[in-house]
């Protein structure tokens, strides 16, 4: 088993070294992603700071919280972007373009070959900025940090880029039913992100029960946030790695699934 990990590891290894000569070959579109993905975040605080000029608190969140929240958000919004969001491109390049073919004669895992050559490692921008921002809302709001409160953090990260990660395989994987280029379903779930920016009471409970039990939206950013905010939301905070978990498991059994009857490229 220990050879078996190790093989595997350097493969992994290897793909990561191949996409990083490949990027670094395309310096500047590799900037310019970075460059456009830093002036659209730059435009969502500028709207959220906006906002809180007309009203002292969001359904009693000041704006420091929000922005608390908001930085919490980019972090793991910026690891999906980077490992999990181009595999909308799962159906036309490698369902119904044939290219699944050749990542099945090769000895790795196939989910794992297709998300290490969509990944796009520009967008880890997103990271920096999002710990600067919580830097800065929580100078503002005079947090004493503890270990907790860290761990909770760092757990809380881990389990939003796995339901994202889950939720985005899972979507991928319907193309093995409908044989067709993209699932509608992405722009869909690509938009509801959305509502995740801002602290869920500001929705009505309709919204906020959908985005906890249906599309598990709020665990990627509300509730392991608040839950250093809040002392009334850390237990729940604290299911985010769990949740995340769940998610990503029914998201790689979707994939197995669909990938049973795959039978080649035009089948």
């Amino acid at each position: 088993m220990g050879a078996e990990v190790r093989r595997q590891v350097s493969l992994v290894l290897a793909y990561v070294s191949m996409l990083a000569k490949a990027r670094l070959s395309y310096r500047a579109d590799f900037f310019v992603q970075v460059g456009s993905d830093l002036l659209l975040q730059a435009v969502d605080i500028a709207f959220l700071a906006v906002v809180f000029t007309r009203v002292k608190s969001l359904a009693g969140w000041s704006f420091a919280e929000a922005l608390f929240i908001y930085g919490f958000f980019l972090i793991p919004f910026a690891l999906f972007n980077a490992s999990f969001a181009a595999l909308s491109d799962v159906g036309a390049r490698y369902v119904v373009g044939g290219e699944l073919d050749r990542v099945l004669t090769r000895p790795l895992n196939a989910l794992v070959q297709v998300q290490l050559e969509l990944l796009r490692p520009q967008a880890l921008n997103g990271v920096v900025l999002g710990v600067i921002v919580m830097a800065i809302a929580s100078s503002g709001l005079g947090l004493t940090w503890t270990a907790a409160d860290v761990t909770l953090v760092l757990a809380g990260i881990l389990g939003a880029w796995l339901v994202y990660g889950g939720l985005w395989i899972a979507v991928a994987s319907l193309t093995f039913w409908t044989q067709e280029r993209g699932s509608g379903l992405f722009p869909v779930f690509y938009n509801t992100i959305n509502f995740s920016r801002y602290p869920l009471s500001v929705y009505p409970a309709a919204v906020r029960f959908m985005l906890t039990f249906v599309l598990p939206y709020g665990f990627i950013a509300f509730y392991p946030a608040a839950g250093v905010l809040r002392e009334e939301f850390t237990r729940v905070g604290w299911f985010t790695l769990p949740v995340g978990l769940v998610v990503m498991a029914v998201g790689v059994a979707v994939w197995q699934r669909g990938l049973a009857r795959y039978e080649g490229a035009g089948s």
